[in-house]
């Protein structure tokens, strides 16, 4: 599949090209599926690439339409993504349901955004390909089932998009209203990923080998454990989310076995790890280079349990970092410098309860606050804070300002969304946080505060807190305001749902609110433990504050 290096040269596509033909018996990838891991070759992967190639342009598939892929993680998700991009499509990851959630809730949203795009064109996984073309049928939605991509001859590839051109489209966790379509291009993802590998895996290092658990709808699994490893030419080990969950274990089996050198987490997953992982149990883990923090607010918390977890099996404090990233600017915005132990500040809570001018206090008072660094920002990233009207520079505390030679290409078909997240040529992240010494810190997002009888917290803080507690599945605890006419004032809920072990709900109630308290200085004015499923999640499998708050509230009596 060479023809097209003759064309114009695509700053994204013609490099992974090159690689892939040049090195065919290198691993593109192994993969865990049914209990084995499978090998496959750069060769191989090209194969099923031309594979699905063949299938759209039989399709008339092309000219930026946009196809969604609905597919669990494996060769033939990597294959019909890459494919799509080379027939000049536009592909995008979305999330299937699992047997826990509502169907009928999950699709409703896709069913939104079908329908805005005229999109007419899905690959998906063959069982769930009936009832797709069962729901929506009557929108003309062409349904591929992954059987009916058939082996045949290679196909050609002819001319490669122009780098201008919408690669992709990234779509957030709305879960209010229909959810964005982030559009990024060629250009700013290679320009993204070409910058990003010189913090994360310099040419001067060995080949990385990139170990993943995470799904490819959201910007950290796409990009990071990828279009990252694919565009470096470097080995991608993937296990399924699903796999993940139920055995934990498994990406540990996974870098040593494979030799992981590069792995990306979120705070919740650190935890898990720590926690669920029998502790009899140890693994070489000494081949990690970099395991990054990132996707949801970085919490030292997480990082004392999972190093105090493997430090027996290689595990060392510079091993572990943080990333602050987002699909607007393809992925990275900052990134700790590896090599040495991540950055803590102790910061007055009074000046992030009420956002004004950064003040430190020492570690462990009673007013202190502590927050891991995020790094510098990465190079062709400015980042500014804006509070009220103004743009302030370092030690202020507001909301995170950035621009990039890496920005979207605005919310596809949603120029209303696009215009009202920039003021002044900045892109507003909806993220409260400061600059420090050059190192950024995120607090919170906007919309994720709770303002308690005047005093301002942050959900996720509460959430952290939560899920540090013995006896709690890590992640699976919501924390949100419920107005009381009483009290005239939000007051704090939290839903958690248990682990599985044996704590009683007297003590576990106890626990999670002295967690609460010592975390944020309020206490809780309820809390519910609820069995582990019971938490609604977001059609892309975040928990969703604003649907857990609607069933509290039509499940128990709140607080009033």
């Amino acid at each position: 599949m060479t023809e097209s290096m003759r064309a114009e040269p695509n700053s994204f596509l013609t490099p992974i090209l090159e690689r892939l033909t040049g090195q065919p018996d290198g691993i593109f990838g192994q993969y865990y599926e049914a209990g084995e891991w499978r090998a496959c070759t750069n060769a191989a992967y090209l194969r099923r690439v031309s594979d699905y190639l063949r299938r759209y342009r039989a399709l008339g598939i092309g000219g930026g339409d946009v196809i969604f892929i609905v597919i669990p993680v494996g060769v033939d998700t990597h294959a019909a993504f890459f494919a799509a991009m080379l027939a000049g499509a536009v592909p995008s990851m979305l999330p299937y349901p699992n047997v826990k959630q509502n169907h009928d809730d999950h699709w409703q949203q896709h069913r939104a955004l079908f329908e805005l795009y005229g999109t007419h064109n899905v690959v998906t996984f063959d069982a769930l390909a009936p009832e797709m073309r069962e729901r929506f049928g009557d929108l003309g939605l062409r349904v591929i089932a992954v059987s009916e991509v058939s082996s045949g001859p290679e196909e050609l590839l002819g001319a490669l998009p122009p780098v201008e051109q919408v690669a992709l489209l990234q779509h957030s966790s709305g879960t209010t209203g229909l959810k964005k379509g982030v559009a990024l291009s060629y250009e700013a993802i290679a320009v993204q990923l070409a910058t990003y590998q010189r913090v994360v895996a310099p040419e001067e290092q060995a080949t990385p080998v990139f170990v993943t658990w995470l799904p490819l709808y959201h910007d950290m699994g796409l990009i990071s454990s990828f279009l990252l490893p694919m565009w470096l030419g470097a080995p991608i080990v993937s296990i399924d989310s699903f796999d993940w969950v139920a055995r934990p274990a498994l990406l540990l089996d996974a870098i040593q076995r494979f030799g992981g050198t590069h792995l990306w987490l979120p705070n919740f997953a650190f935890l898990h790890l720590a926690r669920a992982v029998p502790r009899k149990l140890t693994w070489d883990l000494g081949t990690v280079q970099v395991i990054v923090n990132c996707s949801e607010p970085c919490k030292p918390g997480a990082f004392d349990a999972f190093l105090t977890r493997y430090v027996g099996s290689g595990i060392r404090a510079e091993m572990l970092q943080s990333c602050y990233a987002m699909a607007e600017t393809v992925f990275a915005v900052s990134q700790s410098p590896l090599g040495r132990p991540v950055r803590r500040l102790s910061v007055d809570r009074a000046c992030i309860e009420v956002p004004g001018s950064l003040r430190l206090t020492a570690f462990g008072t009673d007013t202190a606050m502590e927050f891991v660094s995020n790094g510098p920002p990465i190079d062709g990233c400015e980042v500014a804070i804006l509070r009220g009207d103004a743009f302030l520079g370092e030690d202020e505390v507001g909301e995170l300002c950035l621009k990039a030679a890496y920005m979207f290409s605005g919310y596809y078909k949603n120029p209303d969304a696009t215009a009202a997240t920039f003021q002044d040529g900045w892109y507003r992240t909806g993220d409260i946080g400061f600059v420090h010494e050059g190192e950024l810190y995120v607090v919170g997002r906007v919309k994720d505060l709770i303002i308690v009888n005047g005093k301002n917290i942050f959900a996720h803080d509460v959430e952290a807190a939560v899920s540090r507690v013995p006896g709690v599945k890590p992640g699976r605890a919501v924390a949100f305001g419920h107005y009381s006419d009483r009290m005239g004032s939000e007051q704090l809920v939290v839903v958690a749902e248990r682990d599985g072990t044996d704590a009683s709900e007297a003590q576990l109630l106890s626990a999670i609110n002295r967690a609460v308290l010592g975390e944020v200085g309020i206490p809780c004015s309820d809390v519910r433990l609820v069995d582990q499923g019971w938490l609604a999640k977001t059609t892309s499998g975040k928990t969703s504050r604003y649907n857990n708050a609607r069933k509290y509230a039509a499940s128990y009596r709140p607080v009033d």
